[in-house]
Order: structure tokens, then C-alpha cells, then sequence
């Protein structure tokens, strides 16, 4: 008898594993093969409250040091051939926190406005302004603070700093550790502040319409939320859940009635 309920029980393990490959497979809707029409990211624009660095180079480097903002760490080494000191100098650029008006104040050149600017047209303007005062200057620009925070039903929930101008929702996905069996495919939300509001968008993972979707490339502080799934699959998921403890304890109880068989069948041999 113990043992038609063990296989019973595998029997519906396995039925539901099996069942719930559609629940958790992604672009159902999409082709074998071909193309799929959707919009390519444009490059993220720049917002108050942003963080920038900027360096600034030339072919004469003195010229472009009071343009840097940047620390200087020394560290003294010996050389090992003539035991001599020498100094080794470890320079990092600091940051430029863009404000409320969409500025950030320059070394020398003062106030300059990049709200809704990408990188590189950044970096173009302030080349346009060192042009006068130094020979071929090269501007570099990078967004410090590019996160992304992605919670719920993921692997890996938590806040994610990325390099780069472009991030999918598919790239924040795979960098939390993707969906747990448990994440809603349907209803993966993202939450993004702009111009002042809060906007909230609900993508379905399992539609070719995600890559058309504005929301499909994350800005700066954007929030993924994947929502559970509904009452049904949790309760196939609770059943996957004890099924070790429902085992482990018939397994125990199979154990107290083997030993109490052995004790009746001993008293018996010992009557006889």
C-alpha cells in the first residue's frame, strides 16, 4: 500500500513539472526563426541628479589639467635595481552631480547645461568650448550612476550598478539571476520616474511585443518588479515544496512499523 502512494505522488510530481513548461517558457508568440520588428534603444539622456565623470585630454596635457576634476593618490614603491623611491600616482576622476536645472559646474569654464543630453553630445559641447584654448581636445564622458533595481520573484533580487549606455530588461534579468519558477511571466512591471512623475509599465514576457515596448530598454534608477503567480500554480508549488518533508516522514513511519512487525513476530517466536 505505502508503496502505490510513493509512486502515486511521483506520478503527480512529474505530471506538474511537465505542465508547467508553458507557464515558464518566454516569447511564445514569437517564430522559429525570422525577423522580429521592434525599435532599437535610443542612448540614454542625462537627468538631475545624475553623476558624471569627465576627462579631458590633449596633445599638450598641460593645458587640459585645469579641466580635470580629479584626486591624486601617491603611493611610494622601491625599485628593486637601485633601491631607490619612486612615486606612483593613482589618479581617479570625480564626479559631477547633475542639478534640479539640468547643470553641472565645469572647472574654468563654469556652469553647463546637459539635462536631456546624451554622453556624447556632452562630450562634443565641451570639446566645441576647449577648441579655442587647446589643440585637439578629447572629451570623455561616462554616467556613474547608471542602476537598476530589480525585485520579486528573481534569483538574485537587488540593485545593480551597469556600465554602458543601453540595458535591457532582458540584460537586468539575466544579471538578477532570471525568474524563479514562481515569477509571473505575464506581468513583469517596470516603474520609471520621468519628467517629474512616477509611470508604471506592465510587459508580458511571452509576447513578441515586449521589443517594441519604450520600456523594454531601462534608464537610470529604473525598478523591475516581477510579479508571483496566481493561486493555482502556488498551490503546485506547495505541493513541490513539502513533497521532501511528506517523503522523509513516510519514510519514518514505514521504519516504526517494520520494527513494530519484528517485536510482534519475536514475542510470537518466543510464545511458541
Amino acid at each position: 500500500m505505502f508503496k502505490k502512494v510513493i509512486l502515486c505522488a511521483l506520478a503527480a510530481l512529474l505530471l506538474a513539472s511537465c505542465g508547467s513548461h508553458k507557464d515558464l517558457a518566454y516569447f511564445q508568440e514569437v517564430v522559429e526563426s525570422g525577423q522580429i520588428d521592434g525599435s532599437v534603444g535610443k542612448i540614454n539622456t542625462i537627468q538631475p541628479g545624475d553623476v558624471l565623470t569627465i576627462s579631458v585630454s590633449s596633445s599638450r596635457p598641460e593645458l587640459a589639467v585645469p579641466y580635470n576634476l580629479f584626486s591624486s593618490r601617491s603611493q611610494i614603491a622601491t625599485s628593486s635595481a637601485n633601491s631607490s623611491n619612486r612615486i606612483i600616482s593613482n589618479v581617479t576622476y570625480e564626479g559631477y552631480t547633475v542639478d534640479a536645472k539640468g547643470d553641472i559646474d565645469f572647472p574654468v569654464l563654469g556652469a553647463i547645461h546637459v539635462g536631456g543630453l546624451n554622453r556624447y553630445e556632452i562630450a562634443e559641447k565641451i570639446k566645441e568650448m576647449l577648441v579655442p584654448v587647446m589643440p585637439d581636445p578629447v572629451v570623455t564622458v561616462t554616467i556613474v550612476n547608471f542602476y537598476v533595481t530589480v525585485i520579486g520573484e528573481v534569483a538574485r533580487p537587488g540593485t545593480y550598478n551597469f556600465p554602458g549606455d543601453r540595458l535591457t530588461l532582458l540584460e537586468a534579468l539575466g544579471f538578477s539571476g532570471d525568474l524563479t519558477v514562481y515569477g509571473n511571466r505575464e506581468k513583469v512591471m517596470v516603474i520609471r520616474e520621468e519628467n517629474g512623475g512616477r509611470h508604471v509599465e506592465v510587459l508580458n514576457l511571452k509576447s513578441k511585443d515586449i521589443f517594441s515596448s519604450p520600456y523594454f530598454y531601462l534608464k537610470q534608477n529604473d525598478v523591475v518588479y516581477v510579479e508571483a503567480v496566481g493561486t493555482k500554480a502556488k498551490s503546485v508549488s506547495t505541493f513541490t515544496t513539502y513533497f521532501p518533508v511528506i517523503t522523509s516522514l513516510a519514510s519514518l513511519g514505514t521504519a516504526i512499523a517494520s520494527m513494530l512487525y519484528y517485536i510482534a513476530n519475536a514475542q510470537r517466536f518466543m510464545n511458541n
